[in-house]
């Protein structure tokens, strides 16, 4: 991981535990993006963080929570905006941050979790040791699981890699059932032949 995203990270995860005392709401979230691929091994650039998160109650319910994590953030010196998506978006909702100074530019983008099986990958994170700071990551089949969905060349791209370079904790008959159930069989199987892109 390049060192200017572990005090980002820091930063990030101190603003969210914060935010989550402070409106006394439950904030669940783990890493999702490049750096979690880095997490499980996989050489990875990246320009952003990217994480899923979920709240009790959940954001996507509960409107006047909106407006309440944008204060709590932007009371600390970020740059908050909600990003609602399209009725037919694969991300109905996405929370990006721009990070106080001195860690400005940097930001994050973070996935309010839509979907059931999303929130029971926040629920199997795992917690990994990055630079000398301890960070929420998904479960190396749930991030998986997470980019078939996404579909984009660099998604499917990771997930061949991943594959490729696969950590111990990932079990492919328990992803490739998994898979088939979201209906994401058919490109796991591409991606496990080195061929996903051509999705």
């Amino acid at each position: 991981m390049e060192p200017r995203f572990a005090p980002a990270l820091r930063t990030l995860q101190k603003l969210l535990q914060e935010t989550s005392s402070t409106l006394k709401t439950p904030i669940s979230f783990a890493l999702i993006g490049g750096l979690a691929v880095s997490a499980w091994g996989v050489v990875r650039a990246t320009e952003d963080i990217d994480l899923l998160a979920d709240s009790t109650p959940s954001r996507l319910r509960n409107t006047s929570l909106q407006g309440n994590v944008q204060r709590n953030l932007e009371k600390r010196g970020c740059v908050v905006e909600w990003r609602p998506g399209e009725p037919d978006d694969p991300i109905p909702l996405l929370l990006r941050v721009g990070l106080p100074k001195p860690l400005t530019p940097l930001r994050a983008d973070i996935l309010w979790a839509h979907k059931s099986w999303q929130r029971e990958a926040l629920a199997r994170k795992i917690t990994v040791k990055l630079s000398r700071l301890k960070i929420h990551v998904l479960h190396p089949e749930d991030l998986i699981l997470m980019k078939l969905d996404a579909g984009g060349p660099q998604d499917l791209l990771d997930v061949e890699r991943l594959l490729a370079n696969s950590p111990p904790e990932l079990n492919l008959p328990r992803l490739a059932q998994k898979a088939s159930q979201l209906q994401l069989g058919g490109v796991l199987k591409k991606c496990l032949h080195g061929d996903g892109r051509t999705r």
